[in-house]
């Protein structure tokens, strides 16, 4: 501080510190950029004047400078003239001269940073598109009949599914009711490729912001058939990359990867020379209608049930009967079949991610379905399992789907059980050692050809079984054998019509 001479009667004055200058604006960038701001319309800070302390203000006047509080009125400060004048109006004009150019002749790369702005999904374009509904492999033809039931028109069936061209909500539809399906694929893209940068390529160019929102997660899946490429994962990883990269385009942002439970499952589909791109409307596999509480130890899918039923010929007023029950699946798809419950009601789907999806349209389809559905009653539906924990399972399954009182349950074993009416139908899927261990599986298979010949005659039995060789012990002809397939096994669903006294080969020699 410094002191101020005083007559020496009085009491001297202590000056208060001088007020630091404010910052300059943009002191921390360089000097080019700095000269640049010298034409800004801010004020540069004037020192202000120092200030004396009067102590008989008392410490409030001193309490009010460490404040800083302003000064009453407006705060002008003196024009400035003369060179530095000249010089921030020459800068002035120059800044304004060039925004004006940049408008009128914008530099290369603001149109790409307008279109890399976020911006809102679009809704999907409306009218028919393409689609493939995969299914069990040697149920294709039943599984086209049944779409077809389901007024799906241009079916067309394949390998391993069937193709048809319709509207969107038909996709719902099927995903809702179908039995048979596996999952419901919507075509986007389809072309030849030679290596991955062709499929990033072509993938780039879709429009994946129109088809789903930014906030969804998704995951690619790729399935190939004679593919010269070394690493499918790496195709998966291309794919993915192009849609991240095509939404950073498009919205400035990419969507999150989910591998295990994804919004929107993106499949990709090659070939030798082709490929094509499919979302997945489905996400979890349709056999997983949410009814299966316990499983037995060697499960069958919901959807082979389903088409050995259809297979067979059964109706709801049909005795039927499945003496090697296990876990209960054959009856659970028999009841929902006969009350004409909709497999899918129970469950949600991946379309409902997309931009497509109308919750109006999809409440009128499952408004319909709940409709349909017929009074829970006791059906001509009978089961029987050797294995006490099979025949608890089973329980357990049908009373979580709220169906235990349509189905007649009972311990017993397939080689002795009795026939439940003078005829039906025989639906099952017996053990066989690929599946299970048996001591002795062609004296189970022969004891069974016993008891069906001794009992139930009248009746037609469909029983799938992955070992040809064992099929040949049950000692009866077989009128029709369907190739199927249950996951990755490969099965046959033989068709015994069980007469009295006929049809009886001789058994194979042990």
């Amino acid at each position: 501080m410094r002191i101020i001479k005083q007559d020496s009667e009085s009491t001297p004055e202590v000056s208060a510190p001088a007020k630091s200058r404010r910052p300059v604006r943009g002191s921390h960038l360089p000097l080019r950029q700095r000269r640049a701001l010298k034409g800004s319309d801010l004020p540069e800070p004037v020192e202000e004047p120092v200030a004396r302390v009067d102590k008989a203000a008392g410490p409030a006047a001193d309490q009010s400078r460490r404040r800083g509080r302003p000064k009453a009125g407006p705060q002008t400060h003196p024009p400035r003239s003369g060179q530095g004048a000249r010089h921030e109006e020459g800068v002035e004009r120059k800044l304004r001269s060039g925004r004006d150019a940049a408008r009128r002749h914008p530099v290369r790369g603001d149109k790409e940073r307008e279109q890399r702005r976020p911006q809102p999904a679009r809704k999907a374009a409306a009218g028919p598109q393409h689609f493939f509904v995969a299914g069990p492999r040697g149920l294709e033809q039943e599984l086209a009949r049944e779409l077809a039931e389901l007024g799906t028109e241009a079916v067309e069936a394949g390998s391993g599914g069937v193709r048809f061209t319709g509207e969107i909500a038909q996709a719902w539809k099927i995903n809702l009711w179908s039995r048979l399906a596996i999952r419901v694929l919507q075509q986007v893209a389809h072309g030849h490729y030679k290596n991955e940068d062709d499929l990033y390529r072509a993938a780039r160019e879709l429009p994946w912001p129109e088809w789903f929102p930014l906030g969804r997660t998704i995951a690619v899946t790729t399935v190939a058939h004679r593919c010269p490429l070394k690493s499918l994962n790496f195709a998966s990883l291309k794919i993915k990359d192009a849609v991240c990269d095509r939404f950073r385009d498009l919205t400035g942002a990419r969507p999150d990867v989910d591998a295990r439970t994804p919004d929107v499952p993106i499949l990709l589909y090659l070939t030798e020379d082709s490929y094509t791109l499919y979302l997945d409307l489905t996400g979890e596999p349709l056999n997983r209608r949410g009814y299966r509480v316990q499983a037995a130890k060697a499960p069958l899918n919901e959807n082979l049930a389903a088409g050995m039923l259809r297979l067979a010929g059964w109706t709801p007023k049909m005795p039927l009967l499945d003496p090697m029950m296990g876990g209960g699946t054959i009856l659970l798809e028999a009841v929902l079949m006969a009350l004409n419950i909709a497999p899918g009601l129970r469950r949600h789907f991946a379309f409902e991610n997309l931009n497509s999806f109308d919750r109006v349209e999809w409440a009128r389809l499952r408004k319909n379905a709940q409709a349909e559905q017929k009074e829970k009653r006791a059906l001509p539906i009978y089961g029987c399992d050797i294995d006490p924990r099979m025949v608890h399972a089973t329980e357990t399954n049908l009373r979580a789907a709220g169906l235990l009182e349509c189905v007649t349950l009972r311990e017993a074993d397939a080689l002795e059980v009795e026939a439940p009416a003078r005829v039906g139908v025989i639906v099952s899927n017996p053990p066989y050692g690929v599946r299970l261990e048996h001591e002795d599986m062609a004296a189970f298979y022969q004891g069974l050809g016993d008891n069906l010949k001794r009992r139930f005659a009248g009746w037609n039995a469909y029983l799938l079984s992955a070992d040809v060789e064992l099929a040949k012990h049950i000692g009866l002809k077989a009128s029709r054998r369907t190739p199927l397939f249950n996951g990755p096994l490969e099965c046959r669903l033989y068709e015994y019509r069980i007469v009295s006294g006929q049809m009886r080969r001789p058994r194979a020699p042990a």
